[in-house]
């Protein structure tokens, strides 16, 4: 999109916890064999598996070299290293540090571990109040891409209940989902909101089965 003139990846990268199995998702052959969403990026796959392979300090993998891989495709990607880790106490200063540059025709990507707010919110949640403190800041040429994982409960209810959550806000709010994972996509043009909607339905085209947009009955 004209609009878009660089790549803002805002980690919200926590502590290892040796319990849970967040992120050991990397086995490449058998996600392909099923058709998941990105698996016909065959130069991405190249690229990501000797860094996702690598175990370093047990099991942490720097998310960091993937800024490499944008500007071999000559994007310019902006990644915030805030804080080593994210948590409960720095969450104010984290957001407010971010750079004006980051939110100005960027496609600003949010990444917690888990998703939005929850009723007993931890680390792993962005705030509601930090999804519209961050829709406020950015300008009208950028898009805020969030982060989701499913949570145990219908998709279609929790998709159509947080949709509406986010537009209550004042939000232009899209989503693609796989039914694994969904990323919001909140803009502030209805333009290029149009414009979304007709790349993410191309993308679709890629993976029929996998992918779900506004108005799938399935």
């Amino acid at each position: 999109m004209g609009s878009l003139q660089g790549f803002t990846f805002i980690p919200m990268l926590t502590k290892n916890d040796p319990r849970r199995r967040d992120g050991n998702k990397r086995d490449f052959d058998r996600a392909k064999e099923f058709g998941r969403p990105g698996t016909k990026n065959e130069e991405l796959i190249e690229f990501l598996k000797p860094y996702i392979d690598k175990e370093i300090d047990g099991d942490k993998r720097d998310f960091t070299e993937i800024e490499k891989y944008f500007k071999l495709k000559g994007f310019k990607i902006r990644i915030y290293k805030g804080h080593e880790y994210f948590n409960n106490r720095i969450r104010g200063d984290y957001f407010k540090n971010i750079p004006e540059g980051f939110l100005h025709k960027s496609l600003v990507f949010v990444d917690p571990d888990i998703g939005l707010e929850i009723q007993n919110s931890k680390e792993k949640h962005l705030l509601r109040s930090e999804v519209k403190y961050l829709y406020d800041r950015m300008d009208e040429d950028s898009i805020l891409m969030i982060y989701q994982h499913f949570p145990r409960e219908d998709h279609k209810e929790y998709l159509s209940r947080r949709s509406n959550e986010l537009r209550s806000k004042q939000m232009i709010c899209q989503y693609i989902s796989d039914n694994e994972i969904i990323f919001f996509l909140l803009t502030k043009r209805d333009e290029l909101k149009r414009q979304i909607g007709g790349i993410i339905n191309r993308y679709k085209k890629d993976y029929p089965n996998r992918i779900r947009l506004p108005g799938d009955k399935r």
